[in-house]
């Protein structure tokens, strides 16, 4: 049928997920991390790409590891010139890069009129006092790593962010309850698939970090929201944790390449055949557009 590559830095269940469906649908697929790409800029050749990525039909990108300015800078860069090369990406660089990024994410959800918590970002120390229980987040990241609680009346010149950089994001709720929860919404190609709530004794809700699962209860208006912020990242595919409060809705994070092995448990279906389904319909409409 197509031509697929999956590149990742890790290739774990989630990979060889893919490659199963993918495969169902008579589709040939290669396997490549980052650090097997290299690009030849020879005048004699037509393509730069090495393992045939020039002659693929669409890359799903899956995991990009932490590294220098310049190792991330450069695996993005693939990313684009593959999009420029005439092949579909799952997600784009640029989506990445709008999600990778909570400063940007944050900023895009504002100039759309999507409520998340009041957040304020600089650039290194300043002597001041905290003005609310906020949580000092680093501007990349998942699983809830690195996060720090920070509690009203503290000196800021004595908290280490890192790289340099304050996201800071005031605290949703009571920092002495004794439980916390949130949603975690699966989309793809701009529509809910799947929703997971997160219970935990600590203000971290995150799996990695030991919380509980089940099954979340869809409103109208999430599910609406749900796919307008999908709409808004370009997301092939996202994950997008919302939490409520006072019967308003908030998002926390936008996730550009989510996991889903944890919340494909909770569902009868296979999320990963939905998920293929839906880029094989991404990958059909970029080509009919490209050699139209």
């Amino acid at each position: 049928m197509y031509s697929i590559a999956i590149i990742s830095d890790l290739h774990d269940w989630h990979s060889k997920e893919i490659e199963y469906h993918l495969k169902k649908k008579d589709c040939e697929v290669i396997k490549l991390s980052f650090n097997e790409i290299e690009l030849n800029f020879n005048e004699n050749k037509k393509s730069f790409f090495n393992n045939n990525l020039h002659n693929v039909d669409g890359a799903w990108v899956r995991f990009i590891n932490s590294g220098s300015l310049e190792e991330i800078t450069t695996k993005l860069t693939f990313i684009h010139l593959l999009k420029d090369s005439k092949v579909y990406t799952h997600n784009s660089a640029e989506t990445i890069e709008k999600t990778v990024d909570k400063v940007r994410t944050t900023g895009i959800l504002k100039i759309n009129n999507i409520d998340s918590p009041d957040t304020i970002v600089w650039v290194n120390k300043k002597n001041k006092k905290i003005k609310f229980n906020s949580l000092l987040k680093p501007i990349f990241g998942s699983q809830g790593k690195g996060i720090q609680l920070l509690k009203k009346g503290e000196l800021l010149s004595k908290i280490n962010s890192v790289g340099g950089v304050y996201y800071l994001q005031s605290f949703l709720g009571n920092i002495n309850d004794n439980k916390f929860c949130d949603l975690r919404v699966l989309v793809s190609n701009h529509k809910v698939i799947a929703c997971m709530k997160r219970t935990s004794g600590h203000y971290l809700t995150n799996i990695y970090q030991g919380a509980e699962f089940q099954k979340g209860k869809l409103s109208k208006n999430l599910t609406k929201l749900s796919e307008k912020i999908s709409r808004c990242l370009g997301l092939g595919y996202g994950g997008i944790d919302f939490k409520s409060l006072n019967k308003k809705i908030y998002i926390l994070e936008v996730n550009g390449v989510p996991s889903w092995k944890t919340i494909n448990k909770l569902y009868k279906k296979d999320l990963t055949k939905t998920l293929v389904d839906d880029f094989i319909v991404k990958v059909k409409k970029f080509k009919q557009c490209h050699h139209s």
